[in-house]
């Protein structure tokens, strides 16, 4: 008995002097710390989409897969089915999510049409800070309530300026179309946009232009000085000008035909057809 005590005494000491136990009992004397940094946090649906995004980003919309993304999340396939239902499921969450950055309000005092333009430049600014979005917005049709509440804000000015029902929709889908397909067909880092940014090359560019064979390439060598410009922005306003102005002329203009539809009748159009219909039956 004394024995035992002696050895629990001596246990004891051992371990307030900081020297390691030697009799194996009851808990080790040290346990490893873990290395925090090296745990992986909790896979949950947030870090899901937003590796999705930083896959599209990096190398392009085609390159997302559910196999690739596990891989990058140190997971099987499998489990990102515990939070998306599948890869269309995913694309659709990363878009509502990229589209709530987009700042929807607007001042219905304002005319429609600048309205209108402020939404579409949002629009373009919020798909270019998430390169490869654009492009999965071409192609699908998110209905999550950002992407709705978005759909709202363009629609409400083009009702409340008096389009009619399918005028409202076609014009609605004319902004949406160009602002996203402005996006993918000439992104900021496409080879073309860096090339124009870079003054040197820029200089020499125009220089080709001049030298091409006046025979064949007069617009050419005449224009492209002024095609093949610094102008991103521009472009992207003029642009949309020119869609938002036809879309008033087409809304005010009794004679223009009616977006996406025939030609208007007018009192004038119907006398000459019934002067035509009088000269044929005489």
């Amino acid at each position: 008995m004394k024995e035992e005590v002696s050895v629990q005494d001596r246990a004891k000491a051992r371990a307030a002097s900081g020297e390691p136990a030697t009799d194996g009992s009851r808990s080790l004397w040290f346990n490893t710390p873990m290395n925090d940094q090296d745990r992986r946090p909790h896979l949950t649906r947030e870090r899901v989409v937003a590796e999705a995004l930083a896959v599209i980003a990096q190398d392009g919309a085609q390159a997302l897969t559910m196999r690739g993304l596990a891989a990058r999340l140190g997971v099987v396939p499998g489990a990102l089915y515990h939070h998306v239902r599948n890869k269309e499921q995913l694309q659709d969450l990363l878009l509502d999510g990229v589209l709530a950055e987009v700042d929807f309000h607007t001042n219905p005092s304002q005319p429609w049409t600048d309205q209108l333009k402020l939404l579409a430049h949002r629009l373009r600014t919020v798909l270019e800070d998430h390169p490869g979005v654009a492009a999965i917005l071409k192609t699908r049709d998110p209905l999550g309530p950002h992407s709705l509440a978005l759909a709202e804000a363009f629609l409400s000015p083009l009702q409340a300026a008096g389009f009619g029902d399918r005028q409202a929709g076609l014009a609605f889908f004319l902004l949406v179309d160009y602002t996203v397909g402005f996006a993918v067909s000439s992104p900021r880092t496409s080879i073309n946009e860096q090339r124009v940014r870079d003054t040197a090359i820029r200089t020499q560019l125009h220089e080709f232009f001049r030298s091409l064979p006046p025979d064949r390439f007069p617009a050419l060598v005449a224009l492209g000085e002024h095609v093949w410009v610094d102008n991103r922005e521009e472009r992207f306003t003029a642009g949309l000008d020119v869609l938002v102005d036809g879309l008033e002329q087409a809304r005010n203009s009794p004679h223009r035909p009616a977006l996406g539809g025939r030609p208007t009748t007018t009192a004038r159009t119907t006398r000459r057809r019934e002067d035509g219909q009088q000269a044929v039956a005489g």
